[in-house]
């Protein structure tokens, strides 16, 4: 495959960045909805849950599709 280009890097980059964001935002969830006593059917436990899949997924799929 090529070099790949300073717009696509800057892509790159940014998909990286937002997935860590999110894997960051579903931890803080998680761990937030669990001091506060909730259980696993909280809303803050599910939300939490989907933007930590949401999170590591897009980081694999983005590791997987830039080989």
């Amino acid at each position: 495959m090529s070099e790949p280009g300073a717009g696509e890097r800057v892509y790159r980059g940014a998909v990286r960045g937002l997935s860590l964001l999110f894997i960051g935002l579903g931890l803080l969830l998680l761990v937030v909805t669990l001091a506060n006593g909730g259980g696993p059917l909280a809303v803050g436990f599910l939300m939490g849950t989907v933007f930590l899949g949401v999170g590591v997924g897009r980081l694999w799929i983005g590791e997987k599709m830039s080989r």
